[in-house]
């Protein structure tokens, strides 16, 4: 609204006051007439923007010293206790619309900050997104070489290179995944979890008959606990796929991930043969294992089943007051 508009409704509504008492309450004595105009003075200051409330206290301390103390229609006030009121109501108008005053510059000084933070926030996004693709592409581009590589190379070579797009794949994936949630970076374990599953579904098990199940709850983890923690599902789960089902046979590889109390709870259990077809301790895929568990600060431990063999990390969760995602 424009500022001329808006001095010209205060105005119109002063106005309209004193005219509408002058006219209709004639014969009522009132000792302090002026009174009526201070919720007058606070809408006005409110509604209609800097300046209002000043205008408005001056323009009912002048007409009401004219119209409706006596004497009448003069600027002259007899009592010298009507002196005081007027002057304690124009200096109480004068307060309400510094108090007002103070309030729209601080809800202005608000929407700015706001603004200004949800800017910030977009800026971030779309550089987080920029960042995640970009990373993407390179981790796609290595994926693509370890493959061509791994066609020319010999059975074991080609199983180790395999492996190690398998890794590189792993960790592509996180990116995929990135969010901003709170000023931090996270990554969502049920969406993540299934489509590693989905892929190493894909990947290792395609022509054989076992399946993979998958059981995520959906939490927030931070990228330094996503990479880590999608590597021993990728090293578990390869590794059954392995050793637990020789000879085409059928079976089950279920993965669960839940929050129990204070800690995350990772499971990769399977229904094969059992530990006597695992490899020692010593291969590469446990020694990995065992090294990104370090990384969360979380300990591994080898179950043995019947039938099968679970694989069980447990995650310490960030407290609360750490301020951060788990």
């Amino acid at each position: 609204m424009p500022v001329a508009l808006r001095y010209l409704i205060t105005i119109a509504i002063v106005l309209a006051i004193v005219w509408a008492r002058v006219h209709w309450g004639a014969g009522v004595q009132e000792r302090y007439p002026f009174l009526v105009f201070i919720p007058v003075i606070l809408a006005c200051g409110a509604l209609l923007d800097r300046g209002n409330g000043f205008l408005a206290t001056a323009l009912s301390t002048v007409l009401v010293d004219y119209y409706l103390l006596p004497p009448l229609g003069s600027m002259t006030v007899a009592s010298g206790e009507d002196q005081a009121a007027l002057a304690l109501f124009f200096f109480t108008g004068v307060l309400i619309s510094l108090v007002v005053e103070a309030l729209h510059v601080g809800l202005v000084d608000l929407i700015m900050e706001r603004e200004t933070a949800q800017v910030a926030v977009r800026d971030r996004e779309l550089l987080l997104n920029e960042l995640a693709h970009r990373t993407r592409n390179d981790f796609a581009n290595i994926v693509t070489l370890l493959n061509l590589q791994s066609r020319s190379a010999g059975e074991d070579a080609r199983e180790a290179l395999v492996s190690a797009a398998d890794r590189v794949q792993t960790i592509a994936r996180v990116h995929r995944q990135l969010e901003l949630r709170d000023d931090h970076v996270v990554v969502d374990t049920k969406s993540y979890i299934g489509e590693l599953c989905a892929d190493l579904r894909l990947s290792r098990l395609a022509m054989r008959p076992v399946a993979i199940e998958c059981i995520a709850e959906s939490h927030s983890i931070s990228l330094e606990k996503a990479v880590p923690l999608g590597l021993i599902i990728n090293e578990s789960i390869t590794n059954a796929a392995k050793h637990a089902f020789p000879d085409e046979r059928q079976g089950i590889i279920k993965v669960t991930f839940e929050r129990a109390g204070d800690v995350y709870k990772l499971t990769v259990a399977d229904n094969g043969i059992g530990q006597s077809g695992k490899p020692r301790d010593g291969g590469l895929g446990n020694r990995l294992v065992q090294m990104l568990a370090a990384q969360l600060d979380s300990k591994v431990e080898v179950e043995p089943r019947a039938p099968g063999t679970a694989v069980i990390v447990t995650i310490v969760v960030k407290t609360a007051r750490a301020r951060a995602p788990g």
